[in-house]
């Protein structure tokens, strides 16, 4: 890394235009500041070996300036990105990294005024003129990586400045951070309101303060579906027999959905280049959290979502306007590193699998009718899988947008029967002008994000995604709709799980989804001398694509029962001489907590129904519980 340095009287600079499309999306008051005081400007050029150790070169430099501004008596400085110091720069994602570390360690004893990354800037200032007012620097990278700024600088004000509630009826009611809770739209009988202030509380104020583990965590444990695993680092999970079921159930799901919807599925590469420059731009917009791999033949990196190769690989399909909007899905692995205080459970993990849906549109119009109906099926999704009228809807984007499309914005909550929070801002940020969420409130009043729908207006023409229009001409898609139907299906899992805990909390018999549940149905025979007719029972219900084990262990009935109930198996069969004579089954529900007789064609039809539509796959372990290993406790 190359710097150069000057203590000068003031200092002016404004961003005149994109030098790259990696170039940092700031509000405007970030683009012209005008420092009518004395301060230090350190030119910085991050260079392509400085990739080896990032956070060390940024620890000698803010050492060495937080040195020069004591002996110089000065209380401001200019970090000023300046890539001509250089002839081999790094990518966009080491240098903002550096940046990024620079500005965290000395915005505790200085001010800091970072100049925009990646632009065209004109600036103005005055060198003092005494032996110390300018230097330059060379720094290099240590051999041991140096830890990140545990105490981060203080924290940047919110780039969203204006906030709006909606309700079911479409009215709309503009709030701020001090006022929201006094909003007309929370005097309203419908509980659901209730979780809207939740949400808006979580997003404006401070969030809840958390004193016990997420549900979640036992309930994943105790049912041997997911555990923390000692040879990885936190945040990676390693997933059990059962745990697996349910993830290739939702996985199922989602692929499903995606293909009624028509998109045709892809996989690409979980490495992504550094030097690759237009996916190196966009990564760049994520480079606080990446995860680097150095196989000795350049930094790369593992993806944080599938657009890292999504995105190349639609633009090199060739396709027409009679072919869009163009639809692909994507079960993507990513990976994001995320802060150590952020990773728990399952809601914040650092390795994931994504339900990725991407459609390049032709037109607006075209991109609008994609996004509602996008956003209708999540909702059902929302409610039939998930957790029904436990969630509301949350949106980010700018104000331009939600002007220009207020009317239909709100009509899609209006439509889902869910109310929503907006925030916006003044300028993009990122590649969405729009994006929505939906977010589950919690058994601990924290909000956990499931699906979501984005419209993004950079990513056609950064990746020259394009269609052949009715000139046979080749012009770049103006909207990509990006979509996730379960988000992740680690975060999935965990709503789950947390509408369970919700249900237990309330007095209802916690259980899972039928069509989830690794055992939907249990033998019990009651001495072994039935386990043949058990077996014979076993094998008629299994055949209709049902999961059912048998309890074959030398334990009593009761115990057996009990166990069923703690593994919250939705149905017990109790057979004894009496079921074997009769042809009846003693069934027990869980749901409603009954105990009847039926046949067992009735049985079966019952059981069938209540998961009809639904995917199915055989059991995650043997039939005879038996020969069953216990994985935890």
């Amino acid at each position: 890394m190359r710097t150069l340095g000057i203590h000068t009287k003031y200092f002016r600079f404004q961003s005149k235009e994109k030098a790259t499309q990696a170039a940092e999306s700031l509000l405007s008051e970030r683009h012209k500041v005008n420092i009518e005081r004395e301060c230090l400007v350190i030119f910085i050029s991050v260079e392509r070996e400085d990739s080896a150790s990032p956070l060390s070169l940024a620890a000698q430099l803010a050492t060495d300036t937080l040195k020069r501004a004591k002996q110089l008596k000065v209380k401001t400085v200019i970090l000023y990105p300046y890539v001509h110091l250089t002839e081999n720069p790094s990518t966009p994602r080491i240098a903002l990294k550096v940046l990024d570390e620079i500005e965290s360690r000395l915005a505790e004893s200085l001010e800091v005024i970072r100049a925009p990354f990646g632009w065209y800037k004109a600036f103005e200032m005055a060198c003092r003129g005494h032996p110390l007012s300018e230097w330059s620097g060379r720094y290099s990278p240590d051999e041991k990586e140096r830890a990140p700024h545990k105490e981060k600088s203080k924290r940047k004000p919110s780039a969203f400045t204006r906030f709006i509630l909606a309700d079911l009826e479409g009215n709309t009611f503009d709030v701020t951070p001090a006022d929201f809770a006094e909003c007309p739209i929370f005097s309203y009988i419908p509980p659901i309101y209730n979780l809207l202030k939740q949400f808006v509380s979580n997003e404006l104020r401070q969030g809840v303060s958390l004193e016990e583990p997420p549900k979640h965590i036992a309930y994943m444990r105790r049912h041997q579906l997911v555990d923390y695993c000692d040879v990885s680092e936190k945040g990676h999970y390693k997933w059990y027999p059962k745990g697996v079921l349910i993830q290739k159930l939702i996985l199922d799901y989602a692929s499903r959905l995606a293909q009624e919807w028509g998109a045709f599925e892809m996989k690409n590469p979980l490495i992504i280049r550094g030097d690759h420059n237009v996916v190196g731009e966009l990564m760049g917009e994520f480079h606080e959290r990446d995860y680097e791999v150095d196989g000795g033949r350049g930094i790369c990196y593992l993806r944080y979502a599938s657009d890292p190769g999504a995105f190349p690989f639609m633009q090199n399909v060739r396709f027409t306007h009679k072919q869009t909007p163009l639809r692909v899905y994507e079960e993507a692995t990513c990976f994001r590193n995320e802060q150590e205080g952020e990773v728990s459970g399952l809601k914040r993990v650092r390795n994931f699998i994504m339900t990725d849906m991407h459609a390049a549109c032709s037109s607006l119009p075209q991109a609008h009718k994609e996004f509602e109906a996008l956003c209708l099926k999540f909702a059902d999704l929302m409610n039939d899988i998930i957790a029904k009228e436990r969630w509301v809807l949350g949106w980010e984007g700018t104000i331009d947008f939600f002007e220009e499309n207020r009317e239909w914005l709100v009509s899609i909550g209006k439509k889902m029967g869910v109310p929503a929070f907006f925030k916006l801002m003044p300028e993009m940020s990122h590649y969405y002008v729009i994006k929505n969420e939906y977010q589950f409130i919690a058994e601990d009043k924290s909000n956990i994000q499931v699906s979501t729908v984005q419209w993004d207006v950079k990513d056609g023409e950064r990746f020259n995604i394009a269609y052949i229009d009715e000139q046979d001409q080749k012009r770049p898609c103006p909207v990509i709709i990006h979509a996730s139907s379960f988000g992740s299906i680690e975060r999935t899992l965990c709503a789950i799980l947390e509408n369970i805990a919700l249900d237990e909390k309330r007095g209802v018999p916690p259980m899972f989804p039928g069509w989830l549940a690794p055992t939907q149905v249990r033998i019990i025979p009651v001495s072994d001398t039935y386990l043949p007719f058990a077996m014979d029972i076993c094998d008629r219900i299994s055949r209709q694509s049902i999961r059912v084990d048998i309890d074959d262990r030398d334990d009593t009935v009761g115990k057996k029962i009990r166990n069923g109930e703690k593994e919250w198996i939705p149905y017990l069969l109790v057979v004894g001489e009496k079921e074997k004579t009769s042809g009846q089954l003693n069934v027990r529900s869980r749901e409603d907590r009954s105990q009847k007789e039926m046949a067992v064609d009735d049985f079966i039809e019952m059981v069938s129904k209540k998961t009809r539509g639904m995917p199915f796959r055989g059991l995650p372990l043997p039939r005879l519980v038996s020969k069953a290993p216990l994985f935890y406790g």
